[in-house]
């Protein structure tokens, strides 16, 4: 496996903002996220999405969240559901409408949460896999959508199902990671490079293997990112759903640009797309401490740096 450092490759893909684009040149993300009362990761994740370059973010989330992310985020599109909803008949609309999903942050492991990370696994096998082409999706997995996909033998081989035609990445932190692998936290604290290899070996997927120096892997295990950097402003609550939203607008803003060139594999698409926001949120969270200190930084703030950072790099500031 070989490792990379070099970031400069990274940052020169990230594409200047088309002067003719409107709201559906950068993508429809789905954010299926938070469980009841509980809100704030889907509305970091979904702030995140849109300062990186998100066109159109929707939450599908409990209805208890409705006031709060309503009043939070009135830019993005909000359905609800709770225990009366068809919740296979809302996942199989939303994801014919989506391009790019974020599934997990927040939700929970309750039963309705498992119910419905299953049925948004079976929707983007039924809805995208055929349409894979014409919309260059890409499924996010980040929180308790990992957690509850670990618990349950048969949503892992629906996974690694979708992982044959659809690219996705997931992105544990240490104790998730330990039970997707199913081994001890010791075991992946001590070599992380080896679980986040194994994992997207076995599943087909990319890894970002979370931690103070992030590690990206490929799918097919030929190359593993790391992330040099080190930046203790994001030890906070929240910065991994503000990743999870990172990835999905860089690979957003992305969409135009590689959509056009046939000979880029979509794998790498979205390999580049999560390399780059980990870095993007690494610089954000950076520039975030220059305002509140490195102690006060909280996620949103990082959220809210992103765009300004992204400027920085495509505009040669940086």
């Amino acid at each position: 496996m070989v490792k990379e450092t070099d970031t400069s490759k990274f940052y020169a893909c990230i594409p200047k903002r088309l002067e003719d684009s409107h709201k559906g040149t950068y993508g429809k993300v789905l954010i299926v996220a938070g469980s009841k009362g509980m809100s704030g990761a889907a509305y970091l994740s979904a702030l995140a999405a849109y300062r990186t370059g998100a066109g159109l973010v929707k939450f599908l989330t409990h209805e208890d969240n409705r006031l709060i992310l309503q009043t939070l985020l009135p830019e993005a599109i909000f359905e609800a559901y709770n225990d009366e909803t068809d919740l296979q008949e809302a996942a199989e609309r939303n994801a014919g409408w989506a391009d790019i999903l974020v599934l997990g942050p927040g939700m929970g492991t309750g039963n309705l949460s498992k119910d419905m990370v299953e049925e948004v696994l079976n929707a983007v096998s039924d809805r995208w896999v055929d349409k894979a082409e014409e919309k260059h999706p890409i499924l996010i997995v980040d929180a308790d959508g990992l957690n509850i996909i670990s618990s349950m033998p048969h949503l892992k081989d629906k996974l690694k199902s979708v992982a044959k035609d659809i690219p996705v990445v997931i992105t544990p932190h240490p104790m998730e990671m330990s039970r997707l692998a199913a081994c001890e936290l010791s075991e992946v604290v001590r070599n992380p490079e080896y679980y986040a290899g194994k994992i997207s070996k076995e599943f087909g997927l990319i890894t970002v293997m979370k931690g103070s120096h992030t590690l990206i892997c490929e799918a097919s295990q030929e190359v593993l990112f790391q992330n040099i950097e080190s930046s203790p402003a994001l030890s906070k609550g929240g910065s991994g759903d503000v990743l999870s939203g990172a990835i999905a607008g860089v690979y957003a803003l992305m969409r135009p640009s590689y959509s056009l060139d046939i000979a880029l594999d979509p794998m790498e698409t979205a390999y580049r797309a999560a390399v780059t926001a980990v870095l993007l949120h690494a610089e954000a969270g950076k520039e975030a401490a220059k305002t509140f200190g490195v102690n006060g930084v909280l996620a949103r703030d990082t959220a809210d740096k992103l765009g300004t950072v992204i400027d920085s790099i495509t505009f040669g500031e940086k």
